[in-house]
């Protein structure tokens, strides 16, 4: 948890240099929106040779002029960067990119909550051989784990292959949770199962009454049988929001990264529905179903046959309740907003089901066990599973104009697909209609010639500038991307205890006055201006804190101001942090003009930095 104490502002000490002469004036951001399209043709080749005039581009089914055009296609890797300035110990700092072109941000993204050891060690072989091969001295490659502990930079930005081939090889040795949602998935099949033969013991075997007349003590299929589903559904639907919110972190942290954005996801894919297959599977069960799909149980094993719970009426859990409830559980509008958020921050997503050819059969027999079990391995049951773990992965990719993996234990062929896409491409940018308005638009592109396939995001969102130094801010705490333009000095003071296990941290900061715009107010007989501050933390274990922000007003009397532009204008604010290894990120915005700088710190929090 980040808490914020803002201490009083002051002017402090003047610098020991005479400030340069200053130019008051007005900001204009020249906003274009850039499309990053993809065009085939009926083989999936990439064409060239394309240019402005072939295509059209549409906002909100609206034709926008076409400002700005590039055609990109396959080069020679360019020569390396001169070597970056070290990043300071713990820092995840990006290497600056190769002067030219548009640079590119790639990150290799494993879901270790979504993915099962053996898929993910095959995949991240085959990835690690490919970007052995692929990678030249252009490329920028992170890693990154999405673990139940939170998310974890497992390798910086880089284009040394020694280094990822390392990361890669880590993150195959931690530990991955893909198999427990299949084991959570029995446990409520059997629990549901369970029920089921409670009320025939209750009742009759046969689902008929003894005694036709007398009130049976329960009967097949009773309301209560839903609440194992229920319980099961609701629980994943938690753990595939909380993977949602992961990804839009990380993205939101990319957006503060220049040029061309590109995630690779790797995981076995997530449900869309989770539990939909259990309440398809109750819905056969009780409702009669099962005969048609293959979900029909043993004949010695009267608890898995189906019944019509239409007979018994309202003490019965009805089979056409069971895709209603399901529904209740769906994540698609979370998917898709998601998708839409990348499309904001210019964030291509490619999604690569590890699980392969086996997608199909997500379980083996071995894993399932056998008898009941095997019901989730059967007719629309398996369709339903498999299409909802596929379906999530699908909307990220195709909406964003990426590209879906699926049923491939080569991934070679797939691999090379986006590699093609990555060096032969067109980007088109056009000035939005209402600039900044912070809501999402509708994008189409289209190309004058026939027999030709394009992929394009699909959406955009042209994000406020509140939005915008956010994500820088989350870049600077991820990746160490420092920018101080206004030349703002961070410094951290002593640390000391607070209530509990926590700790005050003290941060000072300085800002020339010479670099802020301050407007002549009359009525004030001052020189006024405000910044903007953000703050955001990282934990020892992954976990980010929200980015707060303040505004802080500055006024200096007029008979003061040819003194006080000579100064700092000093800050204090105070975070309280647990104790471990923090990684401090701020912001400093000048309001009037939107010239910013971002800074990060490491800060070592605990009683030996205390004392």
């Amino acid at each position: 948890m980040l808490a914020l104490c803002f201490g009083a502002a002051s002017v402090g000490a003047a610098p020991a240099q005479v400030p340069p002469e200053t130019t008051f004036g007005e900001a204009v951001d020249v906003n274009v929106v850039n499309v990053d399209v993809y065009v085939t043709d009926k083989a999936g080749r990439p064409v060239s040779g394309l240019r402005k005039d072939d295509f059209e581009l549409l906002e909100d089914g609206k034709r926008v002029e076409i400002t700005n055009f590039e055609a990109q296609a396959s080069v020679p890797s360019p020569p390396p960067p001169a070597p970056a300035v070290p990043a300071p110990p713990g820092a995840t700092a990006a290497p600056p990119p190769p002067a030219g072109g548009d640079p590119l941000h790639l990150v290799v993204y494993v879901d270790n909550v979504n993915v099962q050891p053996a898929h993910r060690a095959r995949a991240l072989q085959q990835l690690g051989s490919f970007l052995d091969r692929e990678t030249g001295p252009g490329d920028r490659v992170m890693v990154v784990t999405d673990d139940m502990g939170g998310l974890h930079v497992r390798q910086a930005f880089t284009d040394d292959r020694a280094a990822l081939a390392r990361a890669l090889d880590e993150v195959t040795r931690l530990s991955a949770q893909g198999g427990e949602n299949d084991r959570s998935r029995r446990t409520a099949l059997d629990a549901m199962y369970m029920i089921q033969e409670e009320a025939l013991a209750l009742g009759n075997v046969d689902n008929k009454f003894a005694d036709e007349n007398a009130e049976p003590l329960e009967v097949p299929c009773p309301v209560r049988i839903a609440d194992p589903i229920k319980s099961y559904a609701e629980s994943s639907r938690v753990a595939v929001l909380r993977t949602i919110a992961s990804l839009k972190l990380f993205v939101n942290s990319l957006s503060g990264l220049p040029g061309r954005k590109v995630l690779l996801h790797v995981s076995d894919g997530v449900s869309v529905t989770p539990g939909e297959e259990l309440f398809q599977v109750l819905q056969e069960l009780c409702g009669g179903g099962g005969a048609s799909s293959g979900a029909t149980g043993s004949a010695a094993d009267p608890a898995s046959q189906t019944v019509d719970a239409r007979q018994f009426g309202a003490r019965s859990y009805q089979a056409s309740q069971a895709m209603l409830d399901a529904q209740s559980y769906s994540t698609a509008d979370e998917w898709t907003e998601l998708a839409a958020h990348a499309n904001a921050n210019r964030v291509t997503l490619y999604t690569l089901q590890a699980s392969g050819l086996e997608a199909n059969s997500a379980a083996s027999a071995e894993s399932m066990g056998g008898g009941r079990e095997q019901v989730l391995r059967t007719g629309s049951v398996l369709f339903i599973e498999t299409n909802n773990r596929r379906d999530s992965l699908n909307v990220l990719a195709s909406d964003t104009g990426g590209r879906a993996i699926f049923n491939a234990n080569d991934l070679v062929p797939e691999l090379e697909r986006i590699q093609q896409d990555l060096e032969s491409y067109y980007s088109l940018g056009f000035a939005p209609r209402r600039a900044g308005d912070g809501r999402e638009h509708r994008i189409e592109v289209k190309v004058r010639r026939d027999g030709l396939q394009v992929r394009n995001r699909r959406s955009y969102r042209d994000k406020s500038p509140l939005e915008r130094s956010a994500d820088r801010t989350l870049a600077a705490l991820f990746y160490g991307t420092e920018e101080n333009p206004l030349e703002v000095r961070l410094d951290v003071g002593e640390v000391r205890p607070a209530e509990g296990k926590t700790f005050n941290v003290p941060l000072h900061l300085r800002i020339p006055l010479f670099k802020l715009f301050l407007q002549d107010n009359l009525q004030t007989q001052a020189l006024v201006g405000k910044v903007r501050l953000l703050v955001a933390t990282q934990g020892a274990d992954g976990g980010i804190s929200r980015v707060r922000q303040v505004e802080v007003p500055i006024r200096i009397p007029r008979d003061k101001a040819l003194v006080a532009l000579g100064k700092n204008f000093q800050y204090d604010l105070t975070l309280t942090l647990a104790s471990g290894d923090q990684r401090v990120a701020v912001g400093i915005v000048d309001a009037a003009t939107a010239q910013a700088s971002y800074l990060a710190r490491n800060v070592r929090v605990g009683e030996e930095a205390a004392k």
